[in-house]
């Protein structure tokens, strides 16, 4: 658990610099919210709590609907 909060924020800057070089490109961008919502399953089952089950299942509707 050390060794993970200490690369944590350094592993977060390195997502958020590579995301903000990411070209503008339909395709990639479907790519991305693929990844985010594996992400986010992974989250979820970190979790708890029904109401994260309950958001990821609207974010999931919504873009499923989109």
């Amino acid at each position: 658990k050390i060794m993970l909060s200490f690369l944590l924020p350094f592993a977060t800057k390195v997502i958020t610099d590579a995301v903000a070089k990411v070209p503008d490109n339909e395709e990639l961008g479907e790519k991305l919210i693929d990844i985010c919502l594996i992400i986010l399953k992974k989250a979820v089952k970190l979790t708890k709590t029904d109401m994260d089950d309950k958001l990821l299942a609207q974010v999931e509707s919504a873009i499923k609907a989109r």
